[in-house]
């Protein structure tokens, strides 16, 4: 982010992209109708003192012009006041300059052409001056506008009844000016500098964000932020899959690298919306394996369950993909070098497993160790000997419901390496 490349105009201090001033216009809002309604609980009941004092006290505001426009800022006023919030943020500012100006010119040039002494020395030229730099929520142009607008009758009147002297108006009126209006615009800067700079750091926590759920899925990502990257081991009870592609060399062998990452991606993505449909936690792709964990990061239920359906899911889901492949003739890949049909295996296992960050201080990847991990790939690769697509061991079976149950055929006992005793598997 670099804010120096920020095109703001020097002039008008606003963004010369007009959609990126919109927008900022629109962010400001909140904070500007914050202080327009403290403006208008003291600006208006002051308003009604002055009319007051003009028209009884004074005595120069009971003719026409007078009390003209002042019934039509009143009505100006009912007609901002019941107005919609959209209209007010697109508004107020001609709303301001409107009766800025009008009611300064009005007092000024009504007493101007009366006999009456103005109440008010040439020491409130300055802070005149600071309410519409400052005070009110004019942007730069609009705030000089309203300064020239009001000052300019004010100082007339002033020097017309010996109230202030030429020689003053550098003092009174242009040096604050000058340092006011610097004051503005660099607060008008530094106001939208602020708002790029949030704009863009927004931006960047929500790329930062759809990153981490593209890498490692939403619930995840949840964990990782709320701990903020802190994933410590925890010993859960899980369900673990592998998912292999079959004869995945042969098939890519004549593929160019640009096609096998084209067939691999498409595979992936149509096997993540089973996955993600089944609540599982993809941990990682190796090659054309996926390793899927159910009940991590995120407690879940039943998930011996979730995971055979979700081997199930997969498995149709590919059934889907090899009658698009066969349409759009993708599969002309694998059909001219004997191979029918893309067809995956899936090994199954539950058991305890450590999960949570894992690797050096400098680079960490969540993922799960144990035996549970194991025996779960190893059922994957002992799909070839019984000619299955899905197997999984007793403890997946014995947590099945009865559709589930009835439909699983006993495999037979194995041994595994690394186990001393003979796993039972099952298939469906």
């Amino acid at each position: 982010m670099n804010l120096e490349n920020i095109r703001i105009n020097k002039f008008s201090c606003r963004f010369e992209d007009k959609s990126l001033e919109k927008e900022y216009l629109k962010y400001r809002w909140n904070k500007i109708w914050k202080n327009i309604k403290i403006l208008l609980y003291v600006d208006t009941p002051l308003g009604f003192i002055i009319r007051i004092d003009d028209i009884f006290v004074q005595g120069v505001g009971k003719n026409i012009y007078y009390l003209s426009y002042h019934l039509f800022s009143i009505i100006l006023l009912l007609v901002f006041l019941f107005s919609s919030n959209e209209n007010k943020r697109k508004y107020h500012q001609e709303y301001f300059l409107i009766t800025a100006i009008g009611f300064m010119n009005c007092g000024a040039w009504t007493y101007y052409f009366s006999n009456g002494q103005f109440p008010v020395g040439a020491g409130v030229l300055p802070i005149m001056i600071m309410l519409y730099l400052i005070v009110f929520p004019f942007h730069l142009i609009n705030g000089l506008i309203a300064v020239i607008g009001t000052s300019i009758p004010f100082v007339i009147l002033l020097l017309s009844q010996g109230n202030i002297s030429l020689d003053q108006l550098p003092y009174l009126l242009f040096l604050p000016s000058i340092f006011l209006i610097a004051n503005k615009r660099n607060r008008e800067i530094d106001f939208r500098r602020d708002f790029y700079q949030t704009k863009t750091l927004e931006a960047n926590r929500k790329l930062m964000q759809e990153t981490l759920k593209r890498y490692f899925g939403e619930s995840l990502t949840e964990k990782i932020l709320d701990n903020k990257g802190d994933l410590k081991g925890d010993n859960i009870w899980v369900s673990i899959s592998f998912t292999d592609i079959t004869s995945y060399s042969t098939i890519i062998e004549h593929m160019s690298p640009e096609t096998a990452v084209k067939f691999l991606n498409e595979y992936f993505s149509a096997m993540h919306d089973v996955i993600e449909k089944h609540n599982g936690q993809i941990i990682n792709y190796i090659g054309d394996s996926v390793m899927v964990v159910f009940g991590a990061p995120q407690k879940l239920e039943d998930h011996e369950i979730l995971s055979v359906q979700c081997a199930i899911g997969m498995r149709k889901k590919l059934n889907e993909l090899n009658q698009k492949w066969n349409t759009n003739e993708f599969s002309r890949y694998w059909k001219n070098h004997g191979i029918d049909g893309i067809t995956a295996r899936t090994g199954i296992h539950t058991g305890s497993v450590i999960a949570g960050n894992i690797g050096s201080d400098r680079m960490l990847q969540y993922s799960t160790i144990g035996d549970t991990v194991n025996v779960a790939s190893r059922l994957e690769q002992r799909n070839k000997e019984f000619s299955t697509n899905i197997l999984f061991s007793h403890e997946i079976y014995t947590s099945l419901t009865k559709a589930l149950y009835d439909k699983a055929k006993y495999q037979g006992d194995i041994n595994l390496k690394g186990r001393d005793n003979k796993t039972k598997v099952y298939s469906i």
